[in-house]
């Protein structure tokens, strides 16, 4: 007997997966088919075995007088037992709650298979132990077994194992039966049923082909219809969720279908948008255009300020419009994505007002300043009149950044900008170059250049006015004064770039005239600000050629011994020889060069303090005093520099001084303590250079740990004249003795004085009297001498 397994790979003709598809994911697929034909057998077979039971309870009593009546009732007794065990197995799979799996189906499937082959060898039995004797009795045997078979093709074919079972233990001992009876009726009747069980079984070979291709086909279905649905799902998350607007309309131009950043972008309702027609609807032109464009070419994009024509809303956006077209190329409508870009337009904006913007006071900025300065000079060239740029400097305003904060600093930049903007006309123009420097352009002020420049400096003076009243920041009273420098224009050959630079320089000159003041721009000025220009080039460049020198005065006490000395600055200038600091000390400090020179007179003497020690040289007492300048002393790593410069030049701390002028101690700030203490700390020594003229304060005296005391040369020369200024030397004296301060004398140039001074209780002296400033060669000399030759 021939047993089909149905568990078989699929053939090119049922592959129903796409190109491509694995092994495994056949095989995933043969196993599902599996699991509907075992589900198959269990749904087609209850009605089956009923009408079973029936047909056996029919054959026994068709037989019950021509067969032995025992073997019959045992024989049904079987098949009843069997039907009902496969009818409770029925049952038992139509209760399962979870869907079962291909393993769990096997099981199933082999349960089944128990079953009808059970009932397949019972009903072949029949040919043997039922068989009547009689030709009539056996046909009607032969009819029941021949229906029989053929009734199980359509419960059984699902299952090639179950079909082919049932049919060859069911017919093939009735052929074995026909051939051993020998007539030759018989025989041929053998061979009927023989060709029969062959047609029958190739019948179910297709069915069953069929059924697995109907399950494919359903499957394949199922399997698309979750892709599609997938698909759909993908399609509207994305739809749905995309950071742009997207929206779809037909072949007439009205939307069918949008997402909902659409929506927020318009501004409307789904709602009102779904069914637009927008040919008819929209009002914007470009985007009108854009819409029919790709309804006739397949390409429309507009970029603008859109009105919703659904609500008030009012967007700059960016639309791409694209036709959708059937398989023959017609064009049955089109899709549109939509980007918002107001806020990218805000944001430009934003950016080119603050390229053209001051952010702090609103005031324009350099760039449009000269922008509009061009177009101002060009007009009044036009017009032949004049007009006036004004360079405003607030005045000591770092002291107030430094003293009160950046904060407040800020704050009051913004009020001087308010106070401009409140006392000039409507016609003219401020504008913030930075810091604290304001512009101001004054337009049209009279054909008559004198005229104009009698305009110019009543609005200067009263900008002026108006920036120099008391303000109170923070609860922090305080007023600032403006220095202001004019240039007129439009002057021959003279750009918008001039003009600046004039009035800049013209500003300086205001504040060299000693703050407060407005002037004006005169040839000379420029002169001298080139002469400025080119003493500054001169001096980066004698930094860099060794051209500077440190001289030493030294200071010396009754006896003429030396105590310590001055370090002073010298400039050796390769065609102008000997330049004096006070002709080039001013404009370095302008420059802010002052700084990198500082460094180097403190790293010279800090080299020379080390050589003269290691010589035996200086005295446990001696100091070598160098001057910083007030901006130096105000930079943060102040300290960290000294202490890197004598560490590099292995200086002992306690030889070196500072010297520091009383504006130092006003200007500086808070942290001036700190730095002090923590310089002393080391051993460096601290005195106030040029006392008494400067804002002499008795309180700073007092909170500030110093050291020394310098009466300035100015006190001194007034000895000779026994005028008021004696009473300030002897004050100065005293004060300093009670306070506990070393006193110096600068400027000793006379006998008279040295006894006066002597007198008073001041002991150490710095003057020509005893030696003027001398080349380190020469200084080196007195050390070894221990005293200097008093120039008599």
């Amino acid at each position: 007997m021939i047993f089909i397994s149905d568990r078989k790979v699929l053939t090119e003709r049922e592959e129903w997966k796409p190109a491509g598809s694995s092994e495994i994911t056949l095989k995933k697929t043969s196993k599902k088919i599996f699991v509907e034909q075992v589900r198959l057998l269990y749904v087609n077979s209850m009605v089956p075995i009923v009408v079973s039971v029936v047909i056996g309870a029919a054959l026994c009593w068709s037989q019950w007088s021509y067969v032995n009546t025992t073997a019959l009732i045992v024989w049904f007794a079987l098949f009843l037992t069997i039907s009902v065990v496969r009818i409770c197995l029925l049952f038992r799979f139509g209760q399962e709650k979870a869907e079962p799996g291909y393993e769990s189906m096997k099981r199933w499937h082999d349960r089944f298979l128990i079953g009808t082959y059970a009932v397949a060898v019972l009903w072949g039995s029949v040919s043997f132990f039922l068989f009547p004797d009689g030709q009539s009795h056996q046909m009607v045997l032969f009819l029941i077994l021949v229906g029989m078979a053929g009734g199980a093709v359509s419960s059984l074919c699902s299952s090639l194992p179950a079909v082919s079972g049932f049919l060859s233990l069911m017919l093939i001992p009735l052929v074995f039966k026909m051939v051993t009876l020998g007539s030759g009726n018989t025989m041929f009747l053998g061979v009927l049923i023989l060709l029969f069980w062959v047609v029958t079984l190739s019948g179910a070979f297709k069915i069953n082909a069929n059924i697995r291709e109907n399950i494919q086909l359903r499957l394949q279905s199922i399997e698309r219809e979750k892709v599609i649905k997938v698909n759909e799902e993908r399609y509207r998350h994305i739809i749905s969720n995309a950071p742009l607007g997207i929206f779809q309309f037909d072949n007439e131009g009205a939307i069918v279908d949008c997402n909902d950043a659409f929506v927020k972008i318009i501004g409307s309702s789904m709602e009102k948008l779904i069914g637009l027609h927008m040919p008819a609807t929209l009002k914007e032109r470009g985007m009108l255009g854009a819409v029919n464009d790709s309804l006739t070419t397949g390409d429309g994009y507009f970029e603008g300020d859109y009105s919703s024509v659904t609500s008030n809303k009012t967007s700059f956006v960016r639309v791409f419009l694209k036709a959708i077209r059937s398989s023959d190329q017609v064009i049955i409508g089109g899709v549109g994505i939509v980007e918002d870009l107001t806020e990218k337009k805000l944001s430009e904006q934003q950016i080119q007002y603050h390229t053209t913007y001051d952010s702090l006071t609103g005031l324009p900025n350099r760039r449009l300043l000269l922008d509009h300065l061009r177009n101002e000079m060009s007009r009044a060239r036009r017009y032949d009149h004049y007009g006036a740029l004004l360079f405003i400097d607030l005045d000591n305003f770092k002291t107030v950044n430094d003293s009160l904060g950046h904060w407040v600093g800020d704050e009051l930049l913004k009020l001087v900008s308010d106070r401009i903007t409140g006392s000039i006309r409507q016609e003219d123009s401020a504008a913030r170059m930075g810091g604290d420097e304001f512009i101001i352009i004054l337009t049209e002020l009279d054909e008559d250049l004198e005229r104009a420049a009698d305009k110019a400096r009543e609005i200067a003076e009263e900008i002026s006015y108006c920036i120099s009243c008391p303000c109170k920041i923070e609860g922090q009273e305080m007023c600032v004064t403006p220095s202001i420098g004019v240039s007129l224009f439009p002057k021959p050959g003279i750009s918008s770039d001039d003009i600046l630079k004039q009035a800049d320089t013209a500003m300086y000159r205001a504040k060299a005239a000693g703050r407060n003041e407005i002037r004006f721009f005169l040839p000379s000025m420029q002169q001298a600000a080139d002469e400025q220009l080119r003493l500054y080039i001169e001096i980066r460049k004698a930094l860099d050629n060794d051209e500077f020198a440190v001289y030493y005065q030294p200071q010396v006490d009754i006896a003429g011994r030396i105590t310590g000395a001055e370090a002073l600055l010298r400039w050796h200038h390769p065609e102008r020889g000997l330049i004096p600091p006070d002709d080039f000390l001013p404009v370095a400090e302008e420059t802010g060069i002052m700084w990198d020179i500082g460094r180097w007179v403190l790293r010279s003497a800090c080299r020379h303090i080390k050589i003269w020690a290691d010589a035996g040289q200086l005295g446990e007492s001696h100091i070598i005093s160098v001057n910083i300048s007030s901006k130096e002393f105000v930079s943060s790593d102040f300290v960290e520099t000294v202490m890197s410069i004598l560490d590099e030049t292995g200086a002992r701390p306690d030889h070196l001084g500072i010297e520091l002028t009383e504006s130092s101690f006003i200007s500086t700030g808070k942290d001036i303590v700190e730095k002090i203490t923590t310089l002393q700390q080391l051993g460096v020594k601290f005195s106030v250079d040029d006392f008494g003229t400067g804002y002499s304060s008795l309180s700073y005296l007092k909170s500030l740990p110093l050291n020394t005391l310098k009466i300035d040369r100015s006190f001194v020369s007034d000895i000779r004249d026994a005028g008021n200024d004696i009473v300030l030397v002897d004050t100065i004296i005293m004060m300093a003795q009670n306070l506990g301060l070393e006193i110096i004398a600068e400027g000793v140039e006379t006998e008279q004085e040295l006894l006066y001074l002597s007198t008073r209780g001041c002991f150490v002296y710095q003057g020509y009297y005893f030696s003027k400033p001398v080349p380190v060669t020469d200084f080196s000399r007195m050390l070894e001498a221990k005293n200097c030759n008093t120039a008599g």
